[in-house]
């Protein structure tokens, strides 16, 4: 139902802006969700068989999604601005040094500074985080993936620690809303020979996408809300007499 009056306002939104969508637009639409999925092109085609296998979108479906994306990414294209910050950010995701860290999540800054301690003490991070931590990550001994300085995906309070923690250190209590962290630095991967001239084109690519994303969310919200909408369904008619 709320796809239907997403349709709705979006042909009208179109309308009104004197833009279409067409072959073109959806292909495109398409071609990026396949890249999202996969650098490797038969991999991507895997993924998106077994996604749209698990939401039932079958072909119709799935034409709708792509049109409802190719209109959405329409209306907010004009809004979108590409700027020197979001390319430097993006070229320190792609290509700059990056973190490996254990990270463990407790629920009390005396948990955290006894966590701490016995670490310093020469406990083991991994097994203490199996124990301790209330994070996802607690099966894999609190193993974070490599994370760049500017990675907006992960809390600033977790990357300002594991960038200011020395190699091998474990980082003090860090405060991040009710809960604490704390981090241990096991290494740097340093910044790759990819020059930010050499890699422009892929991040303002990046960059554009990722504000499109935004925008996008934010208008489909927007479109999807039932404040207006009046819905008549025949089967809560009352019997004929």
């Amino acid at each position: 139902m709320r796809d239907a009056i997403v349709d709705t306002r979006l042909a009208e939104r179109l309308a009104n802006a004197n833009l279409s969508i067409g072959p073109t637009e959806i292909d495109r639409e398409r071609a990026l969700l396949v890249k999202s999925l996969s650098d490797n092109p038969a991999r991507a085609e895997e993924l998106l068989a077994a996604i749209r296998l698990r939401q039932g979108l079958g072909e119709v479906r799935f034409q709708s999604l792509l049109r409802r994306n190719a209109a959405l990414r329409a209306l907010v294209a004009r809004e979108v601005k590409v700027d020197e910050v979001g390319v430097s950010n993006a070229f320190d995701m792609l290509h700059g040094p990056k973190r490996v860290a254990r990270l463990a999540v407790v629920g009390s800054l005396a948990e955290a500074e006894a966590f701490a301690r016995e670490v310093q003490a020469g406990g083991d991070f991994s097994e203490l985080a199996v124990e301790r931590s209330l994070d996802d990550g607690a099966a894999r001994g609190g193993l974070l993936p490599p994370i760049a300085r500017r990675d907006p995906s992960y809390p600033e309070p977790l990357r300002a620690a594991m960038y200011a923690t020395s190699i091998g250190s474990v980082s003090p209590p860090i405060l991040d809303g009710p809960r604490f962290y704390v981090v241990k630095v096991l290494r740097e991967i340093p910044q790759d020979a990819v020059t930010i001239d050499a890699a422009r084109a892929r991040c303002e690519e990046a960059v554009r996408l990722a504000r499109e994303r935004l925008l996008m969310d934010a208008l489909a919200r927007e479109l999807a809300s039932l404040e207006g909408v009046t819905i008549f369904d025949r089967a809560f008619d009352p019997p004929a007499r």
